[in-house]
């Protein structure tokens, strides 16, 4: 709704996305990634993407973004 609804014609899992594009078509996409050496091997990891109703969420905002339109990606490896 936010994007005049650019993100309802996305296929991918949305717990991926990693950045939220504020124009007219892209919507939100996964863009950044963890690429771990093959001797790692993730136990965990996700995205930094606060709903709006956590603290948290001033430091992602919406458009006009306060910091970015990338999230915090990170892996938990072994």
């Amino acid at each position: 709704m936010l994007q005049g609804g650019a993100n309802l014609a996305q296929t991918g899992d949305p717990r991926l996305d990693t950045a939220d594009f504020a124009d007219s078509t892209p919507g939100n996409l996964r863009v950044d990634y963890v690429l771990p050496s093959r001797r790692l091997r993730p136990v965990g990891g996700g995205v930094f993407w606060p709903a709006t109703t956590d603290p948290l969420y001033r430091l992602t905002g919406a458009y006009p973004f306060p910091t970015s339109d990338h999230r915090m990606v990170w892996l938990d490896v072994r």
